[in-house]
């Protein structure tokens, strides 16, 4: 009987430590924004934020390029918020591109927790769809950047949405169970079978009601659509998973293995080398010309 309580006690206290775990994981929200657009002498931008599907408020800024000329929608990644994407979104909009930035979580969002990736895609669905509709952004024509959450929204909106026509991803996956593992195994500092066993069964409690995506079976759909994936060596689950999506896409497609993604750029002459591939790939492969 004292075994048995014992082990019970255990079992509970693990049930404990891994219901924190998940709390955190999905819980984990950046809102220091360390620049904005006057940081970066930026004057033709607009604050422009949109509702998501059940309501929330999302903050946003539309950086004005060309009139008419196609729209870059850029998504952060997990932990971080809009502004460290602005450095990119300054160098597209002197290329004259129209880009769009803004945060999947504030102070009007009716979401504190992340799911880590479909509520994203559907925000970035609403987000696409208020840009759009904006008078100096072509309507038809929009480029999406995304990394690792950012990322599986971005690839999710573009097998839904015609509208997408370039995309750039980097170091992304393909479930929101696969980051979250990856989540776990960094907190832990390694793999753990039965925290992951524990901690995936309350992450799919956590998560149950969520719209479910299945990214690889869809990816057919971005046949003849240009698409960069971006591999940042400094992440090595993430990394094998981006390099097993480009594998799974069809052509016309890119690969870029670089020692770290944009999150983990470690210099300015990375940051730079980064950048001008964005740069570069969607200068190729989104036309600024009106439709």
């Amino acid at each position: 009987m004292w075994l048995a309580i014992l082990v019970m006690a255990i079992f509970l206290a693990l049930v404990g430590v891994g219901a924190g775990l998940t709390y955190y994981v999905t819980s984990q929200n950046n809102t220091v924004e360390s620049v904005n657009p006057q940081s970066y002498l930026l004057s033709s931008y607009i604050s422009l934020s949109f509702t998501d599907q059940v309501g929330g408020e999302h903050d946003g800024w539309l950086l004005l390029g060309l009139r008419g000329a196609p729209v870059i929608i850029l998504c952060h990644g997990y932990d971080s918020n809009r502004s460290e994407l602005l450095s990119l979104g300054s160098i597209l909009r002197d290329n004259h591109y129209n880009v769009y930035i803004f945060n999947f979580q504030g102070p009007k969002t009716k979401e504190n927790r992340s799911n880590l990736g479909p509520r994203q895609a559907s925000d970035l669905m609403s987000a696409i769809d208020t840009v759009t509709k904006q008078p100096d952004v072509n309507p038809n024509r929009v480029g999406l950047f995304g990394t690792s959450m950012g990322g599986y929204a971005a690839l999710v909106a573009a097998e839904q949405s015609p509208k997408v026509k370039a995309l750039v991803v980097d170091t992304t996956y393909s479930t929101p169970e696969q980051m979250f593992d990856s989540q776990i195994e960094r907190l832990l500092g390694g793999s753990s079978g039965l925290f992951h066993v524990l901690t995936d069964a309350e992450f799919h409690l956590a998560s149950m009601g969520s719209d479910k995506y299945d990214l690889p079976a869809n990816l057919p759909k971005l046949a003849n659509m240009p698409k960069l994936f971006i591999s940042g060596r400094d992440d090595a689950a993430l990394s094998a998973m981006t390099e097993s999506l480009f594998n799974q896409a069809p052509q016309p497609k890119q690969l870029r293995l670089m020692n770290h993604s944009g999150s983990g750029l470690t210099s300015e002459a990375e940051k730079k080398e980064y950048e001008n591939q964005i740069l570069n790939f969607f200068l190729q492969s989104l036309s600024l010309r009106a439709d």
